[in-house]
């Protein structure tokens, strides 16, 4: 049984977030062996991707990128739609997965918004940290993201190590880029044994976000569209992992076994 199974053990939940909870990795194991849904058709509990209102950054437009994206590489039923969430909100246990962007310092958080990421983070949540910073990371928003990060869990980042079923829950990945390549590494938090928090310096969205028009909206550096390619899919397999974590270290890849069989190469 997938490890998504056992992370989403929330204490006393809505039944609405216990069905939440589960549908990506049902979704994603189910449509690999009966076919992805009817063209059109959106299943009510898809998963629906969220970002944390602390500063003045808007990251809808590389969200709505994002899920396009997983709609078209994978079988996960994701909503096209996003939502802003304050942390505050006790909204934001819906969402298996927050998004927090900044290019610079964001106001200290709350003591409740503090309480819910714990709470959140500990029963199952996901959250993505990017710093977006123009033309390199933005150092205030890595400082204030490491000091509120110490508030909410008692521990440093630390690297997420090379070959981690992160860099392998869909794409095989040897480093996580973004719009930029300041840092080859992820970084992250363990939450019960599983990476609970994830943050990259490298701008993720910045590879997504796309003009009003349909075109990227900002060039990638210094690796040009392939390095664009290589930030959309860390950005799948980010998703991939915080709907079912570790299930390619505990059974075997579906997926990878009937491509493998058909002398295919996998993602």
């Amino acid at each position: 049984m997938p490890d998504c199974w056992a992370r989403w053990g929330w204490v006393d939940p809505p039944m609405s977030v216990f069905i939440k909870a589960f549908t990506g990795c049902l979704l994603v194991l189910a449509t690999l062996l009966v076919g992805p849904a009817v063209a059109g058709e959106l299943p009510s509990a898809a998963v629906r991707l969220a970002w944390l209102k602390t500063s003045t950054v808007d990251p809808t437009s590389a969200l709505e990128s994002w899920v396009q994206e997983v709609r078209l590489r994978t079988s996960i039923q994701a909503d096209p739609h996003t939502a802003a969430v304050r942390p505050e909100d006790p909204a934001i246990f819906h969402f298996p997965l927050l998004y927090w962007a900044g290019d610079r310092a964001p106001p200290r958080l709350s003591d409740t918004a503090v309480a819910n990421l714990r709470q959140h983070l500990s029963t199952g949540g996901t959250l993505i940290i990017d710093n977006v910073g123009r033309a390199e990371a933005s150092a205030a928003f890595d400082s204030a993201v490491r000091r509120e990060l110490l508030r909410i869990f008692p521990q440093p980042l630390q690297k997420v190590p090379p070959g981690h079923v992160i860099f392998r829950s869909f794409y095989r990945l040897e480093q996580a880029l973004g719009r930029r390549a300041d840092s080859r590494d992820l970084e992250g938090l363990r939450v019960g044994g599983q990476f609970a928090v994830l943050y990259t310096r490298n701008d993720l969205q910045g590879a997504l976000a796309r003009q009003s028009i349909g075109g990227f909206a900002m060039a990638v550096v210094p690796g040009g569209e392939t390095q664009r390619e290589s930030a959309m899919r860390l950005a799948v397999n980010l998703l991939m992992y915080a709907l079912c974590l570790d299930y390619k270290d505990d059974h075997t890849h579906v997926l990878y076994l009937l491509r493998h069989r058909r002398g295919e190469d996998g993602p």
